[in-house]
């Protein structure tokens, strides 16, 4: 094998490390919402221990590793992270008007909204198979949370909510697309960590200064609060972080289409949300267009982009 087959293979096998993270990182996050909706406290509260503590135990990880992010990186990612913060923040407190699926399923445009983005300021490739890929699984995304049936015990829909959600989208491609651009200077840890850390100052004064009580978590609030801070906080992001590097930030953001699906499945097991045929068959088309967008994310895959810093 030449060296440049070499390089070819090593490069898809690392596109295709990078898909697998994104999708492990989905399934992570689909326990997001039903574990915030589990914990009795206002959105911005939850918020801000959420990333307080996800900086404790990263500080902690990058000091026994060395892997501390600089000055200057901290400088860097500040912007990223406050978006990140900002739009947990709206994230959460939509769930707090209106169902799990109603909030994620307003996610589900990340992948249109990333597609002219990613294109003109990122300068990633487009083709057939992305946009084809991107609008089959927002389509059936969206097909399978209105095709769900009402009476769950997590709310009704709520206008206020939707548009918490709509918020919570927004500040979320603002934040993939400043975080691709800083995140081949930044090792994954130490991006992490800068990122939580600066969405927890961003979200402070909103969480000091606000309407709300600080006191208000108790009982099984906290523990459940450390499963949101690890599972789809640390584990889930951290795998994101790494895998920017290694796949366009459009195949990214139509992969994690799989939150909604998960999500749904989860509120339908955990929160009492029955699911129809017609979901169930949705949920089976969205699968299939992110494991096509998969394979051709690993057939085009482009330059690696490294980090300053690993």
């Amino acid at each position: 094998m030449s060296s440049s087959d070499l390089a070819a293979t090593t490069e898809q096998r690392r596109v295709g490390l990078g898909a697998a993270a994104v999708l492990v990182a989905t399934v992570c996050w689909s326990f997001g919402g039903v574990i915030a909706v589990a914990i009795d406290a206002p959105g911005v509260v939850t918020s801000f221990y959420r990333l307080w503590m996800g900086s404790v135990f990263l500080v902690a990880i990058g000091a026994a590793t060395r892997r501390l992010p600089t000055w200057r990186e901290l400088r860097q990612v500040a912007p990223s992270g406050a978006l990140f913060g900002l739009n947990l923040c709206l994230f959460f407190t939509a769930l707090n008007y209106t169902t799990v699926a109603n909030a994620i399923i307003v996610g589900a445009l990340t992948p249109v909204l990333m597609l002219p983005i990613a294109a003109r300021l990122l300068g990633e490739r487009l083709d057939a198979v992305k946009i084809g890929c991107a609008l089959v699984a927002v389509g059936g995304v969206v097909f399978a949370v209105l095709t769900a049936p009402g009476g769950g015990e997590s709310g009704g829909r709520s206008l206020r909510g939707d548009l918490l959600a709509v918020g919570s989208l927004l500040l979320w491609i603002g934040f993939l697309t400043s975080a691709k651009r800083v995140r081949a200077q930044v090792g994954t840890l130490q991006f992490l960590t800068a990122t939580t850390i600066s969405a927890a100052v961003a979200v402070t004064p909103l969480a000091v200064f606000g309407p709300y009580d600080l006191g208000v978590l108790e009982g099984t609030d906290w523990p459940l609060l450390v499963a949101l801070t690890v599972v789809p906080g640390m584990v889930g992001h951290g795998l994101i972080a790494w895998a920017q590097r290694h796949i366009d930030a459009t195949v990214s953001s139509v992969l994690m289409q799989g939150e909604p699906v998960g999500g749904t499945i989860l509120a339908a097991v955990l929160l009492g949300q029955a699911m129809s045929v017609l979901q169930g068959f949705a949920m089976a088309i969205v699968v299939g267009a992110l494991a096509v967008l998969a394979a051709a994310g690993r057939r085009r895959a482009g330059p690696l982009e490294e980090p300053a810093s690993t």
